[in-house]
């Protein structure tokens, strides 16, 4: 996403300039998620992964490289979970637990 902006009448996210690489649908109430990060010097390079037993782990969509500027204040790549509506307006993300581990 480039960008994405908040309209405050509707409370709705608009503007998200999008590219989908890939889509998986699940079914069943626990999925992990991983970052890898690339941070070599002039890499930066993140890499998504996905698992349904925290053991085998899947790549999902393609790496992509991670926006640094420090010149102006701290802008960087952020990790989140979101959701876009893709039908209609409106939505969740019902999560119980999200934990950010170093892993080395």
């Amino acid at each position: 996403t480039q960008s994405v902006q908040l309209d405050d009448k509707n409370k709705a996210v608009t503007g998200v300039d999008k590219e989908l690489y890939e889509e998986v649908a699940f079914c069943q109430p626990t999925i992990y998620l991983r970052i890898d990060g690339d941070f070599n010097l002039h890499r930066d390079i993140a890499t998504l992964y996905y698992s349904l037993d925290n053991e085998n782990w899947k790549e999902i969509g393609k790496p992509f490289k991670m926006k640094f500027d420090y010149r102006r204040l701290f802008m960087g790549t952020r990790y989140a979970i979101f959701n876009y509506a893709t039908k209609e307006p409106g939505g969740y993300v019902d999560l119980d637990y999200f934990q950010y581990e170093r892993t080395n």
